[in-house]
């Protein structure tokens, strides 16, 4: 069903994640949370670049003029292409110790949720420079994907070992449901992709792999082996975008039982994904 898993990039990140392809540049971004830290690789030539940030660095995000966005502990910062950083929000306090993972929606708006204490946190939109809860009673928001249709949000805290959905109407997200429930002894639902047969491609923190999720159907189709057993995210990335890009953590692993812990993988799919949405300045 697919090719082999290769060694895309060897940089022992200690929590890889939010792989994130960049078409009109031809790079991959991808993040060291606990680091503060995120990489730019020019996918061709393999040359990544390494840029600091002073807080533990969630995601990131592109922006439709070429900035970055950056959710980070205290809130979502604007890198602009000049290097300048300002807060992209008016200032607010957070649910929950840090943002984890987020994406662009279809509506050109960022949407993020934080990690923190047993129900801390909250999943939060970004438009207009106003930064507003959408639902709170987070421990670790996580991976989430829109159908092409923008009509469906896929979402998941790890806490909850379960893949949800939400229907979307306007700028709110009704009627929340779970997809699938993830077993104990599987791993936890970590970062999470969609493809163009809106099947769900699903990294497990504890699980050795990815997962290939008919969220229709409501089961798992195919199973993505690593050599890694915290694998943090995937994405579609490539001219095609039928590359999956595969983040991974070092964090609490013993190197010499596991090498490659901390690296990013590639793996060779027959179906691709959606080019990376970016963040408008209105809506």
């Amino acid at each position: 069903m697919y090719d082999k898993v290769e060694l895309l990039a060897a940089c022992r990140l200690t929590v890889g994640e939010c792989p994130t392809w960049d078409e009109r540049s031809g790079q991959l971004y991808f993040v060291d949370i606990p680091d503060g830290a995120y990489y730019t690789m020019d996918y061709a030539s393999g040359d990544i670049q390494k840029t600091t940030v002073s807080k533990m660095l969630g995601c990131l995000a592109l922006c439709e003029n070429g900035d970055l966005l950056l959710a980070t502990e205290d809130g979502v910062y604007r890198r602009g292409t000049d290097g300048t950083v300002r807060l992209a929000h008016t200032p607010r306090t957070l649910h929950g110790a840090r943002f984890n993972d987020g994406k662009v929606g279809p509506d050109g708006a960022f949407y993020a949720g934080t990690a923190g204490g047993a129900g801390e946190g909250a999943f939060y939109r970004l438009a207009e420079e106003t930064l507003t809860p959408m639902f709170d009673g987070c421990t670790c928001s996580n991976g989430l994907d829109w159908t092409a249709d923008g009509n469906v949000m896929y979402y998941c805290d790890s806490m909850e070992h379960k893949v949800e959905r939400f229907d979307v109407k306007g700028n709110t997200l009704r009627r929340r449901s779970t997809v699938l429930d993830i077993p104990h002894e599987d791993g936890l639902p970590d970062g999470m992709t969609i493809d163009q047969n809106d099947n769900l491609w699903l990294a497990l923190w504890g699980g050795w792999g990815v997962v290939c999720i008919d969220p229709d159907a409501r089961r798992i189709v195919q199973r993505i082996d690593l050599p890694v057993k915290q694998v943090t995210s995937c994405a579609f990335a490539g001219d095609d975008l039928r590359d999956l890009v595969i983040t991974t953590a070092a964090q609490g692993q013993d190197v010499g039982e596991q090498p490659l812990a901390g690296h990013v993988f590639r793996v060779r799919l027959p179906v691709g994904g959606y080019p990376t949405r970016r963040y408008k300045e209105t809506k």
